[in-house]
Protein backbone atom coordinates (compact mmCIF):
# COMPACT_ATOMS: atom_id res chain seq x y z
CA UNK A 1 0.00 0.00 0.00
CA UNK A 2 2.58 2.18 0.73
CA UNK A 3 3.67 2.71 -2.98
CA UNK A 4 0.40 3.87 -4.17
CA UNK A 5 1.18 7.07 -2.65
CA UNK A 6 4.35 7.41 -3.61
CA UNK A 7 3.15 6.23 -7.27
CA UNK A 8 0.38 9.93 -6.83
CA UNK A 9 3.20 11.90 -5.18
CA UNK A 10 5.25 11.97 -8.17
CA UNK A 11 3.29 12.69 -10.72
CA UNK A 12 1.88 15.38 -8.70
CA UNK A 13 4.79 16.53 -7.98
CA UNK A 14 5.93 16.99 -11.92
CA UNK A 15 2.84 18.74 -12.80
CA UNK A 16 3.73 21.31 -10.07
CA UNK A 17 7.21 22.05 -11.49
CA UNK A 18 5.92 22.12 -15.04
CA UNK A 19 3.22 24.23 -14.42
CA UNK A 20 5.31 27.17 -13.76
CA UNK A 21 7.72 26.62 -17.28
CA UNK A 22 4.51 27.73 -19.18
CA UNK A 23 3.63 30.77 -17.61
CA UNK A 24 7.15 33.05 -18.00
CA UNK A 25 8.09 34.91 -20.64
CA UNK A 26 9.11 38.38 -20.92
CA UNK A 27 8.16 41.33 -18.93
CA UNK A 28 5.43 43.40 -20.61
CA UNK A 29 4.89 47.11 -20.13
CA UNK A 30 2.15 49.18 -20.63
CA UNK A 31 0.51 51.81 -22.11
CA UNK A 32 1.52 54.22 -19.22
CA UNK A 33 4.69 52.79 -18.36
CA UNK A 34 7.25 55.03 -19.65
CA UNK A 35 10.46 54.44 -18.47
CA UNK A 36 12.05 50.84 -18.26
CA UNK A 37 14.92 48.91 -17.15
CA UNK A 38 15.74 46.05 -18.42
CA UNK A 39 19.29 43.67 -17.94
CA UNK A 40 21.38 43.21 -21.14
CA UNK A 41 19.84 40.08 -22.59
CA UNK A 42 16.52 39.84 -21.31
CA UNK A 43 13.93 39.89 -23.67
CA UNK A 44 10.77 42.21 -22.84
CA UNK A 45 7.77 43.52 -24.64
CA UNK A 46 5.13 46.76 -24.71
CA UNK A 47 1.69 45.75 -24.95
CA UNK A 48 -0.91 48.48 -25.88
CA UNK A 49 -4.37 48.60 -26.75
CA UNK A 50 -6.23 48.42 -30.21
CA UNK A 51 -9.41 48.86 -31.72
CA UNK A 52 -9.56 47.14 -34.94
CA UNK A 53 -13.54 47.91 -35.50
CA UNK A 54 -12.26 51.31 -35.68
CA UNK A 55 -9.45 50.77 -38.34
CA UNK A 56 -6.72 51.72 -35.46
CA UNK A 57 -3.43 50.15 -36.04
CA UNK A 58 -0.02 50.70 -34.11
CA UNK A 59 3.75 50.92 -35.64
CA UNK A 60 6.92 51.16 -34.47
CA UNK A 61 8.22 54.72 -36.30
CA UNK A 62 10.83 56.83 -36.60
CA UNK A 63 13.86 57.23 -35.22
CA UNK A 64 14.12 53.52 -34.90
CA UNK A 65 15.74 52.79 -30.95
CA UNK A 66 19.16 52.63 -30.92
CA UNK A 67 20.05 48.90 -32.63
CA UNK A 68 23.08 48.49 -30.30
CA UNK A 69 20.91 48.91 -27.38
CA UNK A 70 17.53 46.93 -27.81
CA UNK A 71 16.25 45.26 -31.09
CA UNK A 72 12.98 44.68 -32.19
CA UNK A 73 11.76 40.73 -31.95
CA UNK A 74 8.70 40.48 -32.77
CA UNK A 75 5.27 41.69 -33.57
CA UNK A 76 1.57 39.79 -32.05
CA UNK A 77 -2.00 40.90 -31.96
CA UNK A 78 -4.38 39.46 -29.69
CA UNK A 79 -8.15 40.41 -30.55
CA UNK A 80 -11.34 39.08 -29.53
CA UNK A 81 -14.33 39.95 -32.19
CA UNK A 82 -17.30 41.49 -31.02
CA UNK A 83 -20.26 39.31 -31.69
CA UNK A 84 -18.80 37.33 -34.18
CA UNK A 85 -18.06 39.94 -36.59
CA UNK A 86 -14.87 39.90 -39.05
CA UNK A 87 -13.20 43.18 -38.39
CA UNK A 88 -14.29 43.95 -35.10
CA UNK A 89 -13.21 43.70 -31.94
CA UNK A 90 -10.69 44.67 -29.48
CA UNK A 91 -7.15 43.53 -28.78
CA UNK A 92 -3.78 44.42 -27.49
CA UNK A 93 -0.85 44.31 -29.77
CA UNK A 94 2.56 43.21 -28.31
CA UNK A 95 5.96 44.81 -29.82
CA UNK A 96 9.03 42.19 -28.47
CA UNK A 97 12.60 43.76 -28.28
CA UNK A 98 15.82 41.73 -27.20
CA UNK A 99 18.27 43.74 -24.78
CA UNK A 100 21.48 43.75 -26.61
CA UNK A 101 23.98 46.03 -24.92
CA UNK A 102 23.71 49.08 -21.98
CA UNK A 103 22.68 52.18 -22.91
CA UNK A 104 19.19 54.61 -23.07
CA UNK A 105 17.41 54.55 -25.89
CA UNK A 106 13.79 55.61 -27.31
CA UNK A 107 11.41 53.42 -28.63
CA UNK A 108 8.54 55.12 -30.81
CA UNK A 109 4.92 53.55 -31.07
CA UNK A 110 2.81 55.73 -33.22
CA UNK A 111 -1.14 54.87 -33.01
CA UNK A 112 -2.89 55.73 -35.87
CA UNK A 113 -6.36 55.79 -36.11
CA UNK A 114 -8.06 54.95 -39.37
CA UNK A 115 -6.53 57.44 -42.30
CA UNK A 116 -4.42 59.28 -40.07
CA UNK A 117 -0.79 57.53 -41.31
CA UNK A 118 0.44 57.21 -44.20
CA UNK A 119 3.91 55.11 -45.27
CA UNK A 120 4.55 51.27 -44.75
CA UNK A 121 4.95 50.64 -41.18
CA UNK A 122 5.66 47.29 -40.56
CA UNK A 123 5.73 46.28 -43.75
CA UNK A 124 8.80 48.97 -44.75
CA UNK A 125 9.26 52.60 -44.19
CA UNK A 126 8.44 54.81 -41.86
CA UNK A 127 4.62 55.72 -41.04
CA UNK A 128 3.87 59.58 -40.35
CA UNK A 129 0.87 61.33 -39.73
CA UNK A 130 -1.04 62.53 -42.88
CA UNK A 131 -1.60 65.73 -43.65
CA UNK A 132 -5.38 67.51 -43.59
CA UNK A 133 -6.30 67.65 -47.22
CA UNK A 134 -6.34 71.20 -47.86
CA UNK A 135 -10.45 72.88 -46.96
CA UNK A 136 -10.86 69.78 -44.83
CA UNK A 137 -12.22 70.09 -41.76
CA UNK A 138 -9.35 69.80 -39.09
CA UNK A 139 -9.87 65.95 -37.34
CA UNK A 140 -11.19 65.84 -34.14
CA UNK A 141 -8.11 64.75 -31.94
CA UNK A 142 -9.21 61.27 -31.62
CA UNK A 143 -8.80 60.37 -35.70
CA UNK A 144 -5.54 61.98 -35.11
CA UNK A 145 -2.41 60.00 -34.93
CA UNK A 146 -0.47 59.82 -31.43
CA UNK A 147 3.26 58.77 -30.98
CA UNK A 148 3.83 57.17 -28.07
CA UNK A 149 7.76 57.50 -26.68
CA UNK A 150 9.06 54.67 -24.01
CA UNK A 151 12.38 55.38 -22.71
CA UNK A 152 14.31 52.07 -22.26
CA UNK A 153 17.94 51.62 -19.74
CA UNK A 154 19.58 48.79 -20.01
CA UNK A 155 21.90 47.67 -17.85
CA UNK A 156 25.02 45.65 -17.96
CA UNK A 157 24.23 41.70 -16.60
Amino acid sequence: MTSAPRRLALPALLMTALAGCGTTGPDTYELGEKHIQVDAGEEFRLSVPVDTAMGEWWYLTSPQPDRDVVRRTDKREEVEADDGAVGSGNGTDFFGFKAVGPGTTKIRLIQCPRGACAGGGDAGGPVTPSPVRSGSPTPQEKYRATIHTYTVTVRKP
